[in-house]
This record gives C-alpha cells, sequence and structure tokens, in this order.
C-alpha cells in the first residue's frame, strides 16, 4: 500500500490523546459508611500505581478512529500489477454514423475497442446516438493515446481535413492510422438572406476530394420555401435555416484631401460591389474617429497618412511599399490589410479592386465554423502519422486503486460502535 500524501501521516501522534485521556481518567473513589469497624480483620496494605488504564475497548476503538482519519488524510492507495493490451482499435466517433460499419467493429474484439474522444471509452460505454457528430483533432487526440496502456494501436478514421490542428505530435507507441474510405457527399443550405423581392442562398456541397460553396437566389412566394411563425427561418427541401435581413452594408472612411484621386476609385469599386450584392452601401467619410462605434461597419478604409491604430472591424490601410508585388497584401493582424500602391485605371483591374474590397465586407462571418460541420474532405494516412520516438515498452504496469472509500467505511462502523460502548460505559 501507498500513500498519495504521506506527509499527513504525522497525524497519528493524535493517538497519544485517547492514551493519556484514559491513562488519567480513573474512577472516583466510592466511599461506603459503616456503623462500626470493630469486628473488621486488619490486613497489610498494598501499593498499587496511581495511574491504570480504564476502559481497554473503548480505548483501542478511539486509537483507531483517529489512526483511519490520518489514513484518509494521507490518500491510501493499493497498487497492483496488470498486463498492458497488445493491440486497441480505437474508433472515430464520426464512423459510428457510417452504414455498413456494424459488420466491421463486430468482428473485433470488444474489450480492445474504444473511441477517440476524451478518455477514451469503451465502445460499448458510449452512447453514439446522442452524441453529435464531429471531427476530432487528429494529432491532439494521437498525444493523448500516449496514456492508454496497450503496445500497439490502429486507429479507424475518417481522416478529415478539419480534424488537422497544431503541430504534428510524437509517439513512443505504434500507432497505425486507417482512413475509412466512406464515399459520402453531403450538401447543406447553411445561411440564408432577405433581399427585396428573394432571399439569397449559400449552400455547401463536399465530397472526400472538394469543398464548394453555391449562390442562389429564391422569390420570397415560391412554393418551395416555408416560413416559421416569426419569419426568423425558413425549410428547403426539409432543411431549416435562420434567415438574415439584408441590412445596409456601412463602409467608414478616413481619408486626406491628398488621396481623393484614390478615394473615387475605391468609391467606384464600391458601386460595382453593391450592384453585383444587390444590396446597398453606404459609404461615410470622416477627418478621423473618435468616439464612433465601429462595430456598426462592415470595413474601415484608412486612406491616411496619420498614425494608424488596429480597430476591431477588417480595415484597409494605406501603406506605399515600391517592393510589394501585389496591390493588397496581408497587415500585421489578422484583420489588417495594406494598400501597396496608388490606384490607378490599371491596377484596379488587373489587381481586381472590387473582389478585393468584396473579401473585406465579411458577409459570411460564421460561415465557415458552419460549414466545418458538412466538409467531407479527407487527406491520406500517411499525413496523419505521428513522429515515432523510441521508447523501451514494457508489457506490465501499476495500476493504482483508491482505498479511502473502503477507510471512511471502517471509519463509520468505529464511530458507531464507540458510541455504543461509550454510552453503555458510561463514559
Amino acid at each position: 500500500m501507498s500513500f498519495l500524501n504521506p506527509t499527513y501521516l504525522w497525524a497519528l501522534l493524535g493517538i497519544l490523546i485517547p492514551i493519556a485521556i484514559h491513562l488519567w481518567n480513573r474512577k472516583k473513589i466510592v466511599t461506603i459508611k459503616v456503623g462500626s469497624i470493630a469486628m473488621l480483620t486488619a490486613s497489610e496494605p498494598k501499593r498499587t500505581s496511581s495511574i491504570i488504564p480504564n476502559e481497554w475497548w473503548l480505548l483501542l476503538l478511539r486509537i483507531l478512529m483517529i489512526a483511519l482519519v490520518a489514513f484518509i488524510l494521507a490518500g491510501p492507495n493499493f497498487k497492483r500489477t496488470k498486463y498492458k493490451e497488445s493491440l486497441t482499435y480505437v474508433i472515430d466517433p464520426e464512423l459510428l454514423h457510417v452504414k455498413g460499419m456494424e459488420p466491421l467493429l463486430d468482428s473485433l474484439p470488444s474489450q480492445a475497442l474504444r473511441i477517440m474522444v476524451n478518455g477514451f471509452p469503451l465502445l460499448e460505454d458510449y452512447d453514439f446516438e446522442t452524441t453529435k457528430s464531429y471531427a476530432p483533432k487528429y494529432w491532439q487526440m494521437a498525444q493523448e493515446m500516449e496514456h492508454l496502456e496497450t503496445d500497439s494501436i490502429i486507429v479507424l478514421t475518417k481522416g478529415l481535413v478539419t480534424g488537422i490542428r497544431g503541430m504534428r505530435p510524437t509517439s513512443s507507441k505504434g500507432i497505425n492510422w486507417l482512413v475509412v474510405d466512406t464515399d459520402e457527399k453531403t450538401t447543406a443550405l447553411i445561411e440564408a438572406t432577405v433581399l427585396k423581392d428573394s432571399i439569397a442562398l449559400l449552400s455547401i456541397t463536399s465530397d472526400l476530394k472538394s469543398l464548394a460553396y453555391t449562390k442562389s437566389n429564391i422569390a420570397k412566394n415560391s412554393e418551395d420555401i416555408k416560413f416559421n411563425t416569426p419569419k426568423d427561418s425558413i425549410q428547403i427541401h426539409g432543411d431549416w435555416v435562420e434567415v438574415k435581413p439584408a441590412q445596409p452594408l456601412k463602409v467608414l472612411i478616413v481619408a486626406e484631401d491628398s488621396l481623393s484621386h484614390d478615394l473615387n476609385y475605391i468609391k467606384a469599386a464600391y458601386r460595382a460591389v453593391e450592384k453585383y450584392l444587390n444590396r446597398p452601401i453606404a459609404l461615410t467619410r470622416v477627418p478621423k474617429i473618435d468616439t464612433l462605434a465601429l462595430e456598426a461597419y462592415a470595413t474601415l478604409i484608412w486612406l491616411s497618412k496619420n498614425k494608424f491604430e488596429n480597430y476591431p472591424v477588417p480595415t484597409l490601410v494605406y501603406r506605399p511599399d515600391s517592393l510589394a508585388n501585389q496591390l493588397i497584401v496581408n497587415g500585421n493582424t489578422k484583420k489588417t490589410f495594406f494598400l501597396t500602391h496608388r490606384l490607378n485605371s490599371e491596377n484596379i483591374l488587373t489587381e481586381h479592386l472590387p473582389e478585393k474590397l468584396l473579401e473585406l465586407l465579411s458577409l459570411h462571418e460564421g460561415v465557415p465554423e458552419k460549414a466545418s460541420t458538412y466538409d467531407q474532405r479527407t487527406i491520406d494516412a500517411k499525413e496523419l502519422q505521428s513522429i515515432k520516438v523510441n521508447q523501451k515498452s514494457d508489457r506490465k504496469y501499476a495500476a493504482m486503486y483508491d482505498l479511502s472509500l473502503w477507510v471512511w467505511l471502517v471509519l463509520g462502523i468505529l464511530m458507531g460502535l464507540e458510541r455504543i460502548v461509550s454510552k453503555y460505559r458510561r463514559q
């Protein structure tokens, strides 16, 4: 037996307290009154110790109680040698929703089947019918597989592109990734925007090799759509999707007079975007930003030589760079972009200025997160392999079992016995 917190074993010194109490707690001398002592025979006095233990059973119970409390604080554990599994199968939860997987899973030993989620529960203990489908973070789960008590691991997975996050992990175990070809194709409606007389739809189509977005318009009075009672969602071909109102897109412009020529080109580009989107774009020019609520604007255009600060909206900043080979390049933050050259009738066409400004509008914010649910693109099994690190493996390992629950049970029994004996002996 071992202890998680052996320092608390010093509490065992507390057993001296009931011993001291019992040694000094002698029974009171009882005086018996008699009429005469004339007939009593004198006897030799005997010398006895002035300190004698009192109530041995109570003393033993109280010592055991204090000792058990000390053990509980120290965290008793029992080590037991167990043998590792020679082979463990880890199943991607995405495969549990694929038809035709049941015969394969039934052919594998149940005690070696685990699910690729936190804790790696056994397949028989995992309720996949009520669990939401999602792509695990494969490399993060590969690092956690190091804690599985097994020699080799075979991972059955879809190998979705969305499951690749972070750096390639290292592993001392033999992890073999097998990408199961499910030949699935998904099509889903992920966004709907109300226009004047129609509804703009954004759909996604994905298979093992590609992911594509499709835009289309449908009339509001079409028989193919159905509105819910609050009129904030529509149903098309069985799919319900939230409807967003097409509010005018607001663009804030901070521009100097020296760059008014460039500003005219930007305004012309936004008029082209407005016509393409069939959605109004409101341009507002201010000399400087003081207390404006920037969250209300879709884009900020900074055509000024004054010092620029990072703002929480997509921003195009004029920063000339003669060495740049593109008109618009990424800035120092995720939402900052630099305009590297002065605008003219040639570069706004060759560099596709309207398309660049359209990207800055972030019309479909949150769409990538929604699309990841339907993304069926896969990668090759070789891309999933972790970096192998040579490390000696032992077939045996020590399993720890917490004994605190049993100690609590014994302590409760002893406390009950102590109260019963105490009441009976009037102690």
